[in-house]
C-alpha cells in the first residue's frame, strides 16, 4: 500500500480549477437573443476541441504529478527493522600522548593504554546492541569521529584507527565533555549518558570540566568517569611514575556533578570490570518508537512529471512552426467537418456580420 508523508498537499489538487472559474466570466444568459441572431452565432465555424483537450488533460496529468512528488509517497519495505533500546550513548577517549605508556599487559604481552582501551572498549561496543553509540577523540583538541549511530562494528573500526597524539600530545577534558554534549543534545532518547576515559588532567582546551559536567547534568546527561593508569613501581628497573599526572579528583568531581560513577583503572582487569559495570549501570529497558524502513517511490511521479511537460512543449514548437509556415493562426478542424462539402465549409466560414445581413435583407 502506498502512503504519503504530506497527504495534504492533495487538497490543492482543485486549484487550477478554481482559478480558471473565478478568471472567467459567465455568460448574462437573462438577455434575449433574436431567433435569427442565435442561428447565425451557432452557425459559426467551431474550433475542434480535439487538440486543446489533449493539451489541458497533459496538464492536468502535470498538475497531479507534481503534487503527488511533493506528497512524497513511499511503501514499506520487507527488510527487517533494526530494533532500537532508546539509548544513546557518548564514548569520550583520551588519544593524547600519555597513552603511549606501556604499563598495561593483555594475555601475558606488555601494550600501551590506547591498545588495550581499543580491545575492551570494543568488547563494550558489541554488548550494547541495540543503543546508538558516538564517538569523541580527544587531546589537545576533541573532535567527533563519529556522531549517533547503530552501526557498532564501522563504530569499533573508527576506534580501531586512532592514533596516539593524532589529536595532540595534550588533554582538553572539558572540551571533550563538550562535543559528547553536543553529540547527545538533540536526540530523542530518553536515556543518554558519556563514558570518558582519561589518564591526565585537564591542560588544553577552552572548558573547564566541572562547567561542563553541570551542563551535562542540565541536559539529563549523565557522566561515568574512567580514571585509567598503573600503580607506581619498577619497571625495568627503574622506579618510575606512571599516573603522576593522573587527576584523578577532577574526574570524580565530573561524574559527581553529572549524576554518574567515577572509576579507577590500574590493570586490563580492573578496565574490563569497569565497563562491564558501567554495562550494567545502563542497561535499564527504554522503549524507543519502530524504525520504519521505507521505498521512496518519488522518482516515478517526478518522470511522468518531466514526460508531460516534454509533450507540452513539443507541441507549442510545433504549432508555432505551423503558425510561421502559413502566416496566420491555426483552426483545428474535426475528421467530420473536412468531409463536409466545400460549399458547406463555405457557408460555415461566413462572417457573422454577413450572415445577419444576408438574413436581414430578404
Amino acid at each position: 500500500m502506498i502512503h504519503f508523508s504530506w497527504p495534504w498537499i492533495f487538497l490543492l489538487l482543485p486549484l487550477p480549477w478554481l482559478l480558471q472559474r473565478l478568471r472567467t466570466r459567465p455568460a448574462l444568459t437573462a438577455i434575449d437573443i433574436p431567433p435569427s441572431m442565435e442561428e447565425a452565432l451557432q452557425s459559426l465555424p467551431m474550433q475542434t476541441r480535439s487538440g486543446a483537450n489533449v493539451r489541458q488533460r497533459l496538464a492536468w496529468i502535470c498538475w497531479i504529478a507534481l503534487l503527488s512528488a511533493i506528497a512524497q509517497p513511499w511503501i514499506p519495505t520487507d527488510a527487517v527493522i533494526q530494533p532500537a533500546s532508546g539509548r544513546a550513548i557518548a564514548l569520550a577517549v583520551d588519544v593524547s600522548g600519555s597513552m603511549d605508556r606501556q604499563d598495561f599487559s593483555l594475555d601475558g604481552e606488555i601494550s600501551d593504554r590506547l591498545s588495550i582501551v581499543k580491545q575492551v572498549a570494543t568488547d563494550f561496543m558489541a554488548r550494547r546492541s541495540g543503543d546508538r553509540l558516538s564517538l569523541v577523540l580527544y587531546g589537545k583538541e576533541a573532535f567527533i569521529a563519529s556522531p549517533l549511530t547503530f552501526d557498532l562494528h564501522a563504530l569499533s573500526n573508527i576506534l580501531d584507527s586512532a592514533g596516539i597524539g593524532m589529536a595532540g600530545r595534550s588533554t582538553a577534558i572539558g572540551d571533550a565533555i563538550g562535543l559528547s554534549i553536543k553529540t547527545l543534545q538533540a536526540d530523542p532518547a530518553e536515556q543518554k549518558a558519556i563514558v570518558l576515559l582519561s589518564d591526565g588532567t585537564n591542560n588544553a582546551g577552552s572548558v573547564e570540566p566541572e562547567s561542563a559536567a553541570e551542563l551535562a547534568n542540565e541536559l539529563n546527561i549523565r557522566i561515568h568517569s574512567i580514571a585509567l593508569g598503573s600503580i607506581d613501581g619498577e619497571r625495568g628497573g627503574y622506579q618510575t611514575a606512571q599516573s603522576a599526572d593522573l587527576d584523578e579528583e577532577t574526574l570524580a568531581r565530573i561524574a559527581e556533578l553529572a549524576g554518574g560513577e567515577f572509576f579507577r583503572a590500574s590493570s586490563t582487569a580492573d578496565l574490563q570490570q569497569v565497563y562491564s559495570a558501567i554495562d550494567r549501570l545502563e542497561s535499564a529497558e527504554a522503549a524507543a518508537p519502530p524504525v520504519i524502513l521505507r521505498h521512496d517511490l518519488r522518482l516515478w511521479p517526478q518522470i511522468l512529471l518531466l514526460f508531460c511537460l516534454l509533450l507540452l512543449a513539443l507541441d507549442a514548437t510545433m504549432l508555432e512552426r505551423i503558425r510561421q509556415r502559413t502566416g496566420g493562426p491555426i483552426r483545428w478542424i474535426s475528421r467530420e467537418r473536412a468531409r463536409e462539402t466545400p460549399a458547406r465549409q463555405s457557408r460555415l466560414h461566413r462572417t457573422p456580420g454577413s450572415l445577419l445581413r444576408q438574413r436581414f435583407s430578404r
